[in-house]
């Protein structure tokens, strides 16, 4: 989404669902919850971007991590939702309520502007805040088209923005214009076309194959690597808001499958 690590291209937000709550300890959901789990700063009540990180985002990495542990690590998240109405932040911008299932307005898309919450010693809140400037060119970008799909449902202008995310996959990753310019793949756009296409009952097998490649970028600690590259190696580091967003997805695409 053409901001902080492209996305965002998201208090907390409902329940997780039965689905979720049945994985297994084996699970790849159930390993990438044990990974945010442990990445819970008690001292600010706030998950840091990734380990070892001194920056802590309200949104959207915090705003996802509540909704994504609600069930499986319910006090956790409860401490999460306190410490960021405590900063003064009641909700996201939109697209995180629209990741996790609840209405909200998106459309038009806009700029982000990154803000400075507060300090605490060397530890630094801050979030994304949403300002007046309309994005324009947005259709070139994977997250903004699986994220307007989504938004307008199933439905022929739904459908047009998921068959433009289609075209954009090569076998290996979503080969958009930050793509080809960085020579590498964002994962956090394989999990948002598993959300997007499997909201919009896709059919065919280009989910199936962008679960696959999903499930290889995570690590043995859980967590989902920020980028990939051509090779499909790894690149950056397991980070809060592409896990919870390979959660998601992963869990979203199951549910589709299990309504067929």
């Amino acid at each position: 989404m053409i901001s902080r690590r492209a996305f965002l291209a998201i208090a907390t937000l409902g329940a997780v669902g039965s689905a979720r709550a049945a994985t297994t300890e084996s699970s790849p959901t159930r390993k990438g919850r044990e990974f945010l789990a442990k990445l819970f700063d008690p001292e600010l009540g706030l998950l840091p971007e990734f380990r070892g990180a001194r920056v802590y985002w309200l949104s959207h990495d915090n705003y996802l991590a509540a909704r994504v542990l609600k069930e499986s690590h319910p006090v956790i998240s409860r401490a999460i939702v306190a410490a960021i109405e405590k900063e003064g932040l009641k909700q996201s911008d939109g697209k995180t309520e629209l990741v996790v299932g609840e209405q909200a307005k998106v459309l038009p898309f806009r700029h982000y502007s990154l803000t400075d919450v507060r300090k605490v010693g060397e530890k630094v809140i801050r979030t994304e805040m949403a300002t007046e400037q309309v994005m324009n060119g947005w259709e070139q970008y994977v997250d903004l088209l699986c994220l307007a799909s989504i938004a307008e449902g199933r439905n022929a202008v739904g459908q047009r923005h998921w068959e433009a995310v289609v075209r954009l996959w090569d076998g290996n990753g979503f080969n958009d214009v930050a793509a080809e310019k960085h020579q590498q793949y964002a994962t956090y756009k394989l999990a948002l076309a598993l959300i997007a296409g499997s909201r919009l009952q896709a059919i065919g097998k280009l989910l199936e194959a962008v679960r696959e490649k999903l499930l290889l970028l995570q690590e043995e600690s859980g967590g989902w690597v920020t980028d990939y590259d051509r090779d499909g190696k790894r690149i950056g580091v397991a980070n809060v808001e592409t896990t919870c967003l390979a959660i998601l997805g992963l869990e979203e695409f199951s549910k589709l499958q299990a309504s067929k």
